[in-house]
């Protein structure tokens, strides 16, 4: 990861195809320019912990990786903490969609008192999309334990989202609180973006390593709060994650702005939902970044089936750039000429193959095994409206308990402040055990 000052504008974001997550860009600083926070000597996470190396290099692991389980912590580092918390980054194994072991970087917070004799509960923060390159891991901000800084606010000194809504919610309330960055971004490889399996696996993976730093006290118990990519995330670990962490007791998950409807989308099935004047191109490089994130995941795939010369470019520029600053690019080089259509090839060509992978990520074609709640802002540029109802109609076909929240007037970027009431209410009563309200039709 090497320092990049990314070239960012106020650019609007996506509609139709919308796929993607918050709206990110480059941070400011690589991990190379990060001071370790905290009062720990020397960066100490918590005893027994691991020391990982300062700046860049936590987030290059050991070659080979060392052995062990899937969400077995590699090392650690503290970093500053909200009053009245720890916090660390952390490094842990987990598996791609493949089943390859690979390293991924994260956060984990928890209160700094004592904690209850049953342990504390765990929230697992699925964040949304940053871009593809290793440089815009969200954990790599020299404060990444923090309350939620958008980009698109005026607070923000950074190119990325940054933090966990209401993390000092959660942890005044005695929760340990993690994040993972997804593989490919801080740690080496290429980011396997809305490759729901290995997403999922990452999410699923950071709630073991917490479990790992005896002085969180995490118990078994744990909700994903995820946004956008990780909205979509969040919905696939509700039906498969007994499967690969049979030991976690998933109480519930909550997705703002999921993006669970891949299938249909990339058919062009779904109707228009809210634009802005920049949202086309915008839209253009979260489809870029779905395409990168496939070729990955899936190497039998072919980027000219699905990609233009022009496209085959943005294609590279996707390997270098946070997602803002390639939406910036493609508004410069050809969307202000109308000319987006020079990125791809239609639809309409595009090979089986791929939309049997599209199918394959989207969310709710089976049943739920934890309890789904879902916000929705009704001016959302990012992820379309309809695109969400089409995911909650099969999600509610199983009888399973789902509630869903439209937020007249909340766009992409307002919706995890909106929602805040009900999501925090709705995960403090999964936790409580109580019964699982539901308002499918």
């Amino acid at each position: 990861m090497r320092r990049r000052l990314s070239a960012i504008a106020a650019a609007g974001v996506a509609a139709v195809l919308a796929l993607g997550g918050g709206a990110t860009a480059t941070a400011t600083g690589g991990a190379g320019t990060n001071p370790d926070g905290g009062k720990g000597g020397k960066g100490l996470c918590a005893p027994g912990v691991p020391v990982g190396p300062e700046g860049e290099k936590f987030y290059d692991p050991p070659s080979p990786l060392p052995e062990g389980e899937h969400g077995d912590l590699i090392w650690a580092r503290r970093v500053d903490a909200p009053d009245g918390a720890r916090a660390c980054r952390i490094l842990y194994l987990s598996t791609l969609q493949s089943g390859t072991r690979v390293a991924v970087s994260g956060i984990v917070a928890w209160p700094d008192a004592p904690a209850p004799r049953s342990g504390r509960n765990v929230v697992a923060w699925a964040h949304g999309t940053v871009g593809g390159p290793r440089q815009c891991a969200p954990s790599a901000v020299p404060n990444p334990a923090t309350d939620l800084v958008g980009y698109y606010t005026y607070d923000s000194p950074w190119g990325i989202d940054v933090g966990v809504p209401a993390l000092t919610q959660f942890l005044d309330s005695g929760d340990v609180v993690v994040g993972t960055d997804y593989q490919g971004l801080g740690t080496p490889g290429v980011h396997q973006y809305t490759v729901a399996v290995t997403e999922t696996n990452n999410v699923l993976d950071s709630v073991r390593a917490a479990r790992q730093i005896t002085d969180t006290h995490a118990n078994h118990k744990a909700a994903v709060l995820g946004w956008s990519q990780g909205g979509g995330a969040a919905a696939f670990i509700a039906q498969n994650y007994k499967a690969y962490t049979p030991e976690t007791n998933l109480v519930g998950i909550a997705a703002l702005a999921p993006a669970a409807n891949l299938g249909p989308d990339f058919r062009g099935l779904v109707l228009p939902g809210p634009t802005s004047p920049t949202s086309p191109s915008h839209n253009a490089a979260l489809r870029v970044n779905v395409y990168r994130g496939f070729l990955a995941a899936y190497p039998a795939l072919k980027a000219e089936d699905v990609l233009k010369p022009a496209g085959l470019e943005a294609l590279r520029g996707d390997g270098v750039m946070c997602i803002e600053h390639l939406a910036d690019v493609i508004q410069e080089n050809v969307g202000n000429a109308g000319q987006l259509d020079t990125l791809f090839q239609p639809l309409s060509v595009v090979p089986e193959v791929w939309h049997q992978r599209f199918r394959e990520n989207t969310a709710g074609l089976v049943t739920s095994v934890a309890p789904i709640l879902v916000m929705q802002g009704t001016a959302d540029t990012v992820i379309n409206p309809n695109s969400t109802d089409e995911y909650v109609k099969r999600a509610c076909r199983f009888g399973k308990p789902v509630v869903y929240t439209k937020y007249p007037g909340a766009t992409h970027q307002t919706i995890p402040h909106v929602a805040e009431p009900e999501y925090l209410t709705w995960i403090a009563d999964r936790f409580a055990g109580r019964p699982a309200p539901s308002n499918c039709a």
